[in-house]
């Protein structure tokens, strides 16, 4: 009987080693994954500072090309006002 106790605590030992290496496996994994996610949401922080700066500058050159619109819109109207003045000062035969 006391064989088989020894035989016994030597498979309790090795079991309880083993238990201890996938343990501490899993710690390591896990301080891998907690870094990784860390990165990570560091990277998205990021990206979603990036995507407010960018809506921001697209915000700017759509005003930016309304007001060119309506620049070229008056600029239009000016020249066809001016093509009219003409065309009557040429009627007039002065």
């Amino acid at each position: 009987m006391a064989g088989s106790t020894i035989i016994n605590l030597d498979a309790l030992e090795e079991k309880i080693t083993k238990a201890a290496e996938h343990i501490a496996r899993l710690r390591e994994e896990k301080i891998k994954l907690e870094q990784s996610n860390k990165e990570l949401k560091e990277k998205i922080e990021s990206l979603y500072i990036k995507n407010e700066d960018l809506i921001r500058e697209l915000e700017i050159l759509r005003t930016d090309k309304r007001k060119t619109g309506d620049f070229d819109k008056t600029r239009e109207e000016i020249k066809g006002k001016v093509e009219e003045m003409l065309a009557k000062l040429d009627h007039l035969d002065i």
